[in-house]
């Protein structure tokens, strides 16, 4: 299960959310306060405050579960549980979860959206053809 790490106490399941909505496209659906429901095919339901459910739909296929840590002095762990009990799990794990823990880091460790090394290369590529 992927953990976050916030250089930060006290980061608030809000904040999350808020930096989840902003770094996710509007199909996602960023639910504090929810989680996954135990059966399968169930709509989510109520949680305590530091629960997170990020899915798509009708969130009850492709969803990721984020649970926030306090316990640690002077940090902020967030876990990523992939939703699902079969094949639902593997898809989460490569789709959903590996987009909301990017834009955690973007948000909260790296300090803003990073760029693309990919696309930094072409570029620097395209500045090397125009100087020659």
């Amino acid at each position: 299960m992927p953990t976050i790490t916030i250089p930060r106490s006290g980061v608030t399941a809000e904040e999350i959310a808020e930096s989840l909505r902003a770094g996710l496209t509007g199909r996602y659906n960023v639910l504090p306060g929810m989680r996954s429901a135990r059966k399968p095919m169930a709509s989510p339901e109520p949680a305590d405050s530091d629960a997170i459910l990020v899915g798509t739909g009708s969130n009850r296929i492709f969803k990721a579960q984020l649970t926030i840590d306090r316990s640690a002095p002077g940090v902020t762990r967030v876990r990523i549980s992939p939703g699902g009990l079969g094949w639902e799990t593997i898809v989460n794990s490569f789709g959903i979860n590996r987009k909301v823990r990017r834009v955690l880091i973007d948000a909260f460790v790296q300090g803003g959206p990073r760029k693309s090394a990919r696309a930094g290369s072409s570029r620097q590529r395209a500045g090397d053809e125009e100087a020659a």
